[in-house]
């Protein structure tokens, strides 16, 4: 039995190996022969690839010079437009246009960083403006630096061409005291004439464009050949080399030049403008480049009807193109066979190393035994833990049916544990409103066309209640590869989303809230606002936040009022105040405020809370109100006055009239019969009664104003007439009277009468404030016009006094009915002019005179009474030019 069980075991052993030699054979025989035709299709392969990685490296590096030329081409066009350089080209020797186009240079130099001048030079080569660019940064030279171009070549020939035209230089370095500037620095020069209006060439524009940015571009192009591709002129020196040393042989003295060292493949190259050969010395992959066409083709396309440029011919025998050549060694070109399986022999031993992997064959059938063992063993303490973990975890086929469920998610939704093996899931648990997104993808997954995301499902319980869970998924699959179920492990989340939605419904309210609302830390620093605050305030959320709340200060809110209110909130109360606080833009507001603070968990303060109410309106209506109030109140109480006054006018004036008749009649006899003393008590009783009988008219005027009867008048007439009516008391008081009327005034639209009735009781309050101070009254009159812009002319009347002046603290009682400061009147004279003057829909004023005392001023205006003449333009301009007209 044991020699038996040995020899089966010897017999499997021998059958391996023999098994194991056949399938070696087979695969040497066909790593061989696969390593040959490896090797061929490779060489071929990498010759094809060499070729075109060439020419699209040669390509691209050409279409990169195109676009640098093209560029500079452009620049220059943009810089010729510039509206300054046409406002120095109609003017010449602007200086403002000048310095205007030095900084557009200096701006243009700084923004381009590719050009080492940009010079305007006039007509004689003199340099007008010169931008330099040293050290990474532009300057505008000095005029003192500003030099003469005249005996360049670049300017006599640009300035020998017609209009219309463009220069391009030789690409060569650049030379300063005939020396080559160190270090290297290659520059071609663009230039363009510049014609005024009558076609005479002004200026001319140059550009000094610094060649290592083609260069640049050039290998930035060619970067996947640049350890052999070459930039070369029409003479076969380098422009640009892998090997800096061999550049620019043409003005050193080595005269390295590609011509030299490939004269065959240069011979070959001239031949054509592009093309591929291959000699003894390599590879040849090249173009043709002609940088003058692409600057005069550049120059068509951007400036249409162009002329085409004379470009001078190079003083150092350089022709006009230049030859992109790509060169690859023949080394490269023709690998060794050694090389080849230098580079390729891990894959071979790789592959050798893959012959023995066939061994595993054998072993097959006891691997995939020994796996299902495994897989059962695996799947069996899997299940044990998912029925003691304490979250929700379920199994369905490919079908969509439960084959396992824990007790924690029968308990969740309250069906017994047996009758849920073999439920469809979908139709059971998955709301209708999801069950076809949740169906589609289930069936992704299953069929391999998804990964087994997480996502979240609405299941419904028994007792008809939605709980939100958030599945984790793993899939089972066959030992063919096939998915044949899905695993889930959930957590309920209803609580946390029900939370946060109730948390998203704050933060709704908040934001779209009415009333401005800011949140800041324990430090005062902002860390949200809603929109209501960027509305009132001005301040953006990313502007506010992480600021102090103190950006809203505007200084009229003390030091202490701040202290109170953060002695408040931080002790855990709340605050309510008023803040008059400033926008960003600066203008003030008022706002009421109420800031509370917020506390963590532990019960410690981490942010206050401020809602706030913009009350600007509501203060400023409330004070409109007041003002409405104030004013009925007066109304009334002036009303009622009227009344009163006329009442009384009224009953007095008949009975005076009688001892008034009745002094006159024994005024008569009073001299002859009674003596000279009882004539002086007659006269004094009726200036008395006259005195009287002034105060009625006063009480009955106030009382009973008349409606005006406006005609056109000269005011200067009206103040003569006045001061005639007042002539009596002028000559008793030995007055002086001075008027100032501006010539030609507009004539004003208002009552003659009641307008001398103004300024005669104005002419007599000025002689009267000389009294108690005893001192001969001086009064000045003056007229003049009041212009102001968008408003009909204004006429001002000045009657001034030499009198104790006016308190400015009764300035607005002056105007009361029964006010006065005067021993002697009834308080009515002030406040029937301001009535008759405001009817004229005039001011009427009171100011210190410039040498003391008081001057009465009214303002009246011109236009018609009961229209607006604050835009009555056609009048304001019908009457300057009346008035200049006379002037």
């Amino acid at each position: 039995m044991i020699r038996s069980h040995k020899q089966h075991r010897d017999d499997y052993r021998r059958a391996i190996f023999k098994r194991f030699l056949a399938i070696a054979l087979l695969f040497a025989m066909l790593l061989v022969a696969a390593g040959i035709a490896h090797y061929y299709t490779e060489r071929k392969l990498e010759r094809s690839s060499i070729e075109f990685t060439e020419s699209h490296n040669v390509a691209q590096a050409h279409e990169a010079i195109n676009n640098t030329l093209r560029g500079v081409v452009s620049d220059l066009a943009f810089l010729s437009k510039l509206n300054e350089l046409r406002d120095l080209l109609d003017n010449p020797g602007n200086e403002r246009a000048m310095q205007m186009l030095a900084k557009e240079f200096l701006s243009f130099s700084e923004m381009k960083r590719v050009y080492d001048q940009i010079r305007l030079l006039d007509s004689t080569g003199m340099e007008v403006v010169r931008i330099n660019y040293e050290k990474g940064k532009p300057l505008i030279a000095p005029a003192g630096e500003l030099q003469n171009k005249a005996n360049r070549y670049y300017f006599s020939d640009i300035m020998a061409t017609g209009s219309g035209h463009i220069y391009l230089s030789p690409f060569d370095l650049n030379i300063e005291g005939e020396r080559v500037e160190t270090p290297l620095k290659p520059v071609i020069r663009f230039a363009i004439p510049l014609l005024d209006k009558r076609g005479l060439k002004k200026y001319v524009l140059v550009l000094n464009y610094m060649g290592e940015g083609l260069i640049r571009n050039f290998k930035k192009a060619a970067a996947g050949v640049a350890d052999h591709i070459y930039l070369v002129n029409a003479e076969g020196y380098w422009l640009s080399s892998p090997k800096p040393e061999d550049e620019w042989g043409f003005i050193f003295e080595h005269r390295h030049s590609f011509s030299n060292r490939y004269p065959r493949a240069w011979e070959g190259i001239l031949t054509s403008n592009s093309g591929v050969f291959q000699n003894e010395d390599g590879y040849f992959t090249y173009s043709t480049l002609d940088p003058t066409g692409i600057v005069r083709e550049s120059f068509f396309a951007i400036m249409p009807g162009a002329e085409s440029a004379k470009l001078r011919p190079p003083s150092n025998g350089q022709a006009g193109s230049w030859k992109i050549i790509s060169h690859v060694s023949p080394g490269v070109m023709n690998p060794a066979a050694k090389d080849f399986l230098r580079d390729h022999l891990m894959l071979y031993v790789t592959a050798i190393l893959l012959l023995f992997s066939t061994s595993l064959i054998i072993a097959q059938t006891s691997v995939r035994r020994q796996l299902a063992r495994t897989r059962d063993n695996f799947r069996r303490r899997m299940l044990e833990t998912l029925e003691n973990m304490q979250l929700p975890s379920v199994t369905l086929d490919a079908a969509g049916h439960i084959t396992f469920c824990n007790r924690f998610f029968s308990e969740l939704v309250g069906w017994p544990h047996q009758k849920l093996i073999g439920l469809d899931w979908f139709d059971t648990f998955v709301s209708n409103e999801e069950k076809s997104k949740a169906r589609e993808a289930f069936t992704k997954m299953m069929n391999g066309e998804a990964p087994p995301a997480t996502f979240e499902t609405h299941i419904r319980a028994a007792t008809g209640e939605t709980r939100l869970l958030v599945w984790n998924n793993s899939l089972s699959h066959s030992p063919a590869g096939q998915v044949i179920a899905l695993t889930s492990i959930g957590q309920d989340v209803t609580e946390q989303q029900r939370s946060a939605e109730q948390l998203h419904k704050l933060s709704c309210a908040v934001d779209q809230s009415p009333n401005p609302v800011l949140i800041t830390n324990a430090e005062g620093v902002i860390e949200y606002v809603n929109p209501k605050f960027t509305e009132l305030t001005g301040y953006t959320a990313e502007e506010a936040i992480g600021k102090r709340s103190s950006i809203l200060k505007s200084g009229e809110t003390s030091h202490a009022e701040y202290g109170k209110l953060w002695e408040t909130i931080t002790t855990g109360k709340e605050w309510r105040g008023v803040f008059h606080n400033s926008k960003k833009s600066g203008e003030l507001y008022w706002e009421a405020a109420a800031i509370s603070p917020i506390r963590n968990s532990k019960g410690c303060i981490t942010h206050y809370l401020a809602i706030k109410e913009d009350i600007t309106e509501r203060l400023q209506l409330r004070k409109e109100v007041e003002a409405r109030n104030r004013e009925l109140a007066h109304a009334q109480t002036h009303a009622a006055m009227g009344r009163m006054a006329s009442m009384v006018a009224h009953d007095l004036r008949n009975p005076l009239s009688s001892v008034k008749m009745t002094l006159q009649i024994l005024g008569k006899r009073a001299t002859e019969q009674w003596g000279e003393e009882a004539g002086e008590l007659k006269q004094i009783a009726l200036e008395q009664v006259r005195y009287m009988e002034e105060i009625l008219t006063d009480l009955l005027q106030f009382s009973r104003p008349d409606d005006l009867k406006p005609q056109w008048v000269d005011i200067n007439k009206v103040l003569d007439m006045a001061v005639s009516t007042t002539e009596r008391e002028v000559h008793e008081r030995g007055a002086k009277v001075v008027t100032e009327y501006e010539r030609q005034l507009p004539t004003l639209h208002g009552d003659p009468t009641r307008l001398r009735q103004v300024f005669s009781n104005l002419i007599m309050n000025a002689i009267q404030s000389t009294e108690e101070i005893h001192r001969q009254p001086h009064i000045l009159i003056r007229t003049g016009v009041v212009l102001d812009e968008g408003v009909a002319p204004k006429i001002r009347i000045e009657i001034c006094d030499n009198g104790p002046g006016v308190d400015h603290s009764q300035i607005e009682k002056l105007f009361e009915p029964f006010f006065t400061t005067r021993a002697k009147g009834t308080g009515l004279g002030l406040p029937i002019v301001k009535r008759i003057v405001d009817q004229h829909q005039g001011t009427i004023d009171f100011a210190t005179a410039p040498g003391g005392g008081a001057c009465a001023i009214v303002v009246l205006p011109t236009g018609p009474i009961g229209t607006d003449v604050g835009g009555d333009d056609q009048y304001i301009t019908q009457w300057r030019e009346q008035h200049d007209a006379v002037s």
